[in-house]
């Protein structure tokens, strides 16, 4: 597994063991039923214990920072990636050349397309703090 999981639980939330214990294992899990598993506990246990806002919060922090790692890790790798496709627009394979090229420029344009959407979002939320 690439990711840590053992997260510290949220000072303000209020956790019996066995909850401090199963909320990592369940969150690095591929679903649900196999973090239930390696947590000894039954899914009916989480859904229960889902149930309770303080425990679904700590959860819900706990997953947000294994994603917050896995993006880190990925940004990580994204100039490798890049020089590698950029690599194949040089491939003596005219169809490896062809993928290469449609992908940067698509990957080109979805990039100018979150700009302009960040920065459309950007104007709405100024303004919307000056009404």
């Amino acid at each position: 597994m690439i990711f840590s999981i053992h997260q510290n639980p949220s000072d303000s939330v209020k956790l019996a063991p066995r909850q401090k214990h199963a909320i990592p294992l369940v969150v690095a899990a591929r679903n649900i039923e196999e973090g239930c598993g390696s947590a000894a506990i039954s899914t009916q246990t989480w859904y229960t214990w889902m149930k309770d806002k303080g425990f679904k919060e700590e959860v819900d922090r706990q997953r947000e920072a294994v994603i917050s790692d896995a993006l880190d890790r990925l940004k990580g790798s994204v100039r490798g990636a890049v020089e590698g496709l950029r690599t194949l627009l040089d491939a003596e394979e005219k169809n490896i050349r062809l993928r290469a090229c449609a992908e940067v420029l698509d990957y080109f344009l979805k990039a100018r397309e979150l700009e302009d959407i960040e920065r459309r979002l950007s104007k709405l939320e100024e303004a919307a703090r000056t009404e």
